[in-house]
């Protein structure tokens, strides 16, 4: 068949792909950043048309001359804001039109398993809401339903991950002790692959997942078991504000607290498979939550999933902030940072920062700005490591520190306008490098988030200042 894949660079999609590929099928996929899928395994096997999920004409000329089309697209990210619903539902309207007028014969969307009783979480809801629109589309649907799934690169795998490597004693709230029912990657792909052979007339939900129901509680102890952990859970008596779970999460995964809070919400909820799978289970039969773990701590499994860092898992926290204009302009202010022109944040802070790294050994404050931004080159108290002209920066720390840090900056197209995507990232070195994280953690967040903000008015101005 002809397949067009809408979210081909996401942690679905990008599996999703090379089973596609594997089957026989010819696949188009539609994406912002025709650069991002070139960098894929997959990339050349495909054909890639340039847009946005949200541009109706972008859409039309994607689902035009294909069978099905696979959506994988979720509008929640690390914004904060509030209104995504409404963008979910805008954009999974915006493809069911399109669908329709081109003649595609099959829509397959991955949601998720959605509570038995009681208002769903945001997150939930817009799940639901969207599958729903595609089943009233017109276009023969299947609605996948899925809990948690379990793969090295999932949002909610990712918080059990490092939640489970913050031990050996970790305080869980009473929602921990709520059922889910976690799948492997490797089962969703196959029932998304499977969903092709659905007969025409059949437009409904599925609801899809492992063999085991779990507690959150459960699925961490068995993880760190796995994984040869320490863990200890430890009852909160009293329940905590969603607000400072989310931080708390965030500091200890690669979580965003705008990404943690709602995943977090939807723990209020057993989730459990209420229904029947689109198809026959996988060959073998459905994946055991231990087994599907052990495959993501080997790397084993989906195409293109890789194994927890052996230097310790990567702490993250990224920031992204919208920019009314082009990212052209907002690439020339990130490529203007350092030297004289600064780092667009409060005045003095790396100054103080550069002096107590220079008391330690370190390289300090320096100001050096190369002639031309290149891999190897010093920019202040960087190392530049990877340089994507117009588009991406990564520089890696040269501060004394307690294990690897790296700041990332993205210039990314978004309509008739950009985003600015910051992303920092820091691999501890023992126990005294996640003491360091944590504790820098407060001030860092609030530094950095200046800069994000700065950086995005000042290329709305169309000017550059030192700072």
């Amino acid at each position: 068949m002809h397949c067009l894949v809408i979210g081909a660079t996401g942690y679905v999609g990008a599996r999703l792909v090379p089973r596609l590929l594997a089957a026989g099928h010819d696949v188009r996929v539609l994406a912002r950043d025709a650069r991002r899928v070139a960098a894929r395994p997959w990339g050349a096997a495909v054909q890639v048309n340039v847009g946005d999920v949200t541009d109706p004409a972008a859409v039309a000329a994607a689902c035009s001359g294909v069978d099905a089309v696979f959506y994988l697209v979720h509008m929640m990210d690390a914004t904060g804001r509030d209104e995504f619903r409404e963008r979910d539902l805008a954009a999974a309207a915006t493809c069911a039109r399109a669908a329709g007028a081109a003649g595609v014969v099959r829509i397959v969307y991955l949601g998720g398993l959605q509570p038995a009783t009681g208002p769903a979480s945001a997150h939930l809801a817009s799940r639901h809401e969207v599958g729903r629109a595609f089943l009233e589309s017109g276009v023969p649907t299947a609605v996948l339903q899925a809990g948690v799934v379990v793969g090295t690169g999932s949002a909610s795998f990712e918080m059990i991950r490092h939640l489970a490597a913050s031990g050996p004693l970790l305080p869980l709230p009473a929602a921990a002790d709520h059922l889910v029912q976690p799948i492997a990657i490797d089962d969703v792909l196959h029932h998304l692959v499977a969903c092709l052979q659905l007969p025409p007339r059949i437009s409904t939900v599925f609801d899809v997942g492992g063999p085991d129901v779990l507690s959150y509680r459960e699925m961490l102890t068995g993880y760190a078991e796995e994984a040869g952990l320490p863990l200890v859970g430890v009852p909160v008596p009293l329940p905590m504000p969603r607000a400072v779970a989310a931080r708390l999460v965030a500091a200890m995964t690669p979580v965003d607290r705008h990404l943690a809070g709602p995943l977090l919400e939807s723990m209020a909820h057993d989730l459990v498979c209420r229904g029947e799978p689109p198809t026959p289970p996988p060959p073998g039969g459905p994946t055991p939550y231990r087994v599907a773990v052990r495959r993501a701590l080997a790397g084993e499994g989906a195409a293109g999933s890789m194994p927890a860092d052996p230097a310790g898992p990567e702490l993250v926290s990224e920031r992204i902030e919208p920019v009314a204009a082009p990212a052209a302009e907002l690439w020339r202010v990130i490529s203007s940072v350092g030297g004289r022109t600064g780092w667009y944040t409060l005045p003095g802070v790396w100054e103080l920062r550069g002096a107590l790294d220079a008391l330690l050994g370190g390289v300090g404050a320096r100001r050096t700005r190369p002639e031309r931004l290149a891999p190897g080159a010093a920019l202040d108290w960087w190392r530049v490591e990877a340089v994507d002209e117009g588009r991406m920066l990564r520089l890696r720390a040269e501060s004394k520190l307690p294990g690897v840090a790296r700041l990332e900056m993205r210039a990314e197209p978004d309509g008739t306008g950009s985003r600015y995507v910051q992303r920092t990232t820091f691999i501890p070195d023992g126990p005294a490098g996640r003491l360091y994280w944590y504790a820098q953690l407060p001030a860092h967040g609030f530094v950095f988030a200046v800069m994000a903000r700065t950086i995005a008015g000042v290329a709305e101005r169309g000017l550059s200042r030192p700072c």
